[in-house]
């Protein structure tokens, strides 16, 4: 006799002693995301860990079965969608957890397969040499990914790597020094609960680079940890972040609810989400309790930015760029600008794709098979509200002062723009510095003749 599905899910957890009251109350894996804490205390499990972890591994099992189609012959056949399947085998569902989220069998999802003509992508055949080259120039642009993120940052490139050996022999022999770098910065996993995807997204804005004026703006949701919109930008202005806000909603729709502190910033957010939501739309408080936010700008900053952060202090060091010269920034952000986003935007590609430890599953599985089962989700009860997303308090850095907003920079017309496009041929060479110096060289010569334009006209006055 085949053992109940509950019990499966709870044993592989090592929860099977509360499968009884789990029994008792007909609590099956589709619900667990409607339970809320207080719920799964009940049913005994009071720690947060257990929670988050059962919430996982339940939410890739589905609710109901898809209906029957009936035809001219044979048997009637489940109605599945090409589109559906093929975006959950682009999320890199295995055969066996689609099946478990249609609640069907792996033979039918096979023959859908072949009815679409659908398959798995297939391995990449590369030798030793090629694999060294194209890992050695994904390390220089993203010199602090581990080997999971750069195993994922190769498929954005088209390459999929069956031996795991090969790929992390070649990291050990190009970048030994980065290897040693990342153990020793490992950090010990924060206690997290919320209840499913789309339930709570987690927003913030980043100020690694902005003593050159770069702000970076994003939101992670909380269940899943895909990553809802990321982008770099000349300013912290409520308009722009609820412009970058708005990208993550016409992908991925309106959360039930989103976390911030307390920054000038996120006003015209927080007026959004109580128009949308209501009055518990939105949950504000210290930089402490939107702690997935704060963990997600550590990997981004070892990812990416620390890249430009050592770049733009080098040239600072060598006399070339100079943080309080309005030109220098002009120069600076029509050169890097628009390639700090594209590495942002293949990363955030990277990390929905990269295994997390403690769940056995992608931040694209968990919110792919969350939205299959529940697709809106719940509503909260209003005194969980304070504790919705909150983990425990760690000894990181905060932000307790007020950050100040800094407007758009506009220090280049539309003249000189179309001149640098013209006349300025980019190709990043010496880490982008030789198309810097060019540009601030076009930038100054237009600024000389503006001035000179405006003298003459200011002496014609007279």
């Amino acid at each position: 006799m085949a053992e109940p599905l509950m019990l499966t899910v709870l044993r592989k957890w090592g929860l099977q002693e509360v499968y009884e009251s789990f029994e008792r109350e007909a609590i099956t894996p589709d619900i667990i995301s409607l339970l809320s804490k207080q719920n799964l205390q009940f049913l005994g499990i009071p720690n947060a860990t257990d929670m988050m972890r059962l919430r996982a591994e339940c939410v890739k099992y589905g609710k109901s079965k898809p209906q029957k189609i009936g035809g001219y012959s044979g048997a009637p056949k489940f109605d599945i969608d090409k589109l559906t399947l093929d975006s959950l085998l682009d999320c890199g569902f295995q055969i066996s957890d689609i099946a478990k989220l249609l609640l069907v069998s792996e033979r039918t999802i096979y023959r859908r397969m072949a009815q679409f003509g659908l398959s798995k992508q297939g391995f990449s055949e590369i030798d030793d040499g090629d694999l060294e080259r194209v890992v050695s120039e994904t390390i220089k642009d993203f010199p602090m990914c581990g080997e999971q993120m750069l195993r994922q940052l190769l498929r954005t490139k088209g390459l999929k790597i069956q031996q795991r050996w090969r790929l992390r022999d070649c990291i050990h022999e190009i970048d030994s020094s980065g290897v040693r770098a990342r153990k020793a910065g490992r950090l010990h996993r924060r206690t997290y609960n919320v209840m499913a995807p789309n339930h709570l997204w987690h927003i913030d804005t980043n100020h690694k680079l902005i003593r050159w004026r770069f702000v970076i703006i994003g939101g992670i949701d909380g269940f899943s940890r895909m990553i809802m919109f990321l982008s770099c930008n000349d300013n912290n202005t409520s308009k722009t972040v609820l412009e970058s806000f708005l990208t993550g909603v016409d992908n991925y729709g309106i959360p039930l609810k989103v976390r911030s502190d307390k920054g000038r910033e996120n006003v015209s957010v927080a007026d959004f989400m109580l128009t949308e939501r209501g009055e518990s739309g939105m949950i504000t408080g210290p930089s402490t309790h939107n702690q997935r936010i704060e963990r997600l700008w550590r990997d981004i900053f070892e990812g990416v930015l620390c890249y430009f952060y050592n770049l733009f202090y080098y040239m600072e060091d060598h006399d070339i760029l100079d943080p309080l010269n309005d030109l220098h920034l002009a120069a600076l952000h029509y050169n890097f600008k628009d390639e700090i986003n594209r590495r942002l935007n293949v990363w955030s590609t990277a990390w929905g794709c990269h295994r997390i430890r403690t769940v056995k599953a992608t931040p694209l599985q968990l919110w792919g098979s969350g939205q299959v089962q529940n697709p809106v989700g719940m509503q909260m009860n209003e005194t969980e509200l304070p504790e919705l997303g909150v983990g425990e308090q760690n000894n990181e850095a905060t932000r307790d002062g007020e950050r100040p907003i800094f407007q758009p920079l506009n220090l280049i017309n539309e003249q000189c723009r179309e001149i640098l496009n013209n006349e300025l041929n980019r190709t990043g060479e010496n880490f982008g510095i030789d198309d810097y110096l060019k540009s601030l060289e076009i930038i100054s010569f237009r600024q000389i003749i503006n001035i000179n334009k405006i003298i003459k006209i200011t002496c014609d006055l007279k």
